[in-house]
């Protein structure tokens, strides 16, 4: 064959191959960031930065297990099972638990619409008293008080509602605000906070009368953002 016929045949070649292999991508919505379903087995979210859960008391007289059991209709979920007493002092202390993720690093919250998750609270003895509470709490630990000075525990809250069964819930991130309980202001307000959370926290007040003991299982799952 002669150069000038084997170009040709060699432009030609890759007109037809280029042409065999042109086609259309599309891109595949991956749906919400999920922040943890647990199936993976461990204890480390899905989302960066968040860091390992980890689980936790505010009582003087608690015992607590942190572990991965059933999830709602799922190999696995997370859950704290413990044992509270209120110290018979004439006082109530308002004992709990709670189950919590750090980030390494402040994170923006603001383009989330909602934090969804589904959640399960069991009691080993009898009843919670009906002032039990259970809320879920976004920390921002680099918050700055309306006077400029660097503030302690700041975090915005929203209560929960919580049954014997899994349940499904939605949270609107615009519903989070200051609890009652803190009487410090952010500089900026809760949108400030919204900006640079560090934290994700459930909680549970089990409103323990005092000097009696409550007992039950507290369970997350599917934890996702909006």
């Amino acid at each position: 064959m002669r150069p000038s016929h084997a170009g040709s045949a060699l432009t030609l070649m890759t007109i037809s191959i280029t042409g065999v292999c042109c086609f259309e991508v599309h891109g595949v919505d991956p749906g919400p960031p999920v922040l943890d379903d647990f199936e993976d087995g461990d204890l480390l979210p899905s989302l960066r930065p968040f860091m390992a859960w980890s689980c936790g008391a505010f009582s003087p007289d608690a015992t607590l297990d942190c572990m991965l059991t059933d999830g709602f209709v799922s190999s696995f979920g997370l859950s704290v099972a413990f044992s509270i007493s209120d110290p018979p002092d004439g006082k109530q202390q308002h004992g709990g638990v709670y189950l919590m993720t750090l980030a390494d690093r402040p994170i923006d919250l603001t383009a989330s619409s909602a934090i969804t998750f589904d959640v399960r609270l069991t009691s080993a003895t009898t009843a919670f008293p009906p002032g039990a509470l259970m809320h879920l709490d976004l920390q921002c630990s680099t918050a700055v008080g309306e006077n400029g000075d660097a503030m302690v525990d700041f975090l915005l809250v929203q209560s929960i509602a919580f049954t014997a069964d899994w349940s499904p819930v939605s949270l609107a991130i615009s519903n989070f605000g200051p609890p009652p309980w803190q009487p410090e202001h952010i500089q900026g307000g809760a949108p400030a906070c919204l900006r640079a959370v560090d934290g994700i926290q459930f909680t549970f007040d089990a409103a323990i009368l005092d000097g009696q003991t409550g007992a039950g299982v507290f369970s997350i799952d599917n934890v996702q953002l909006r």
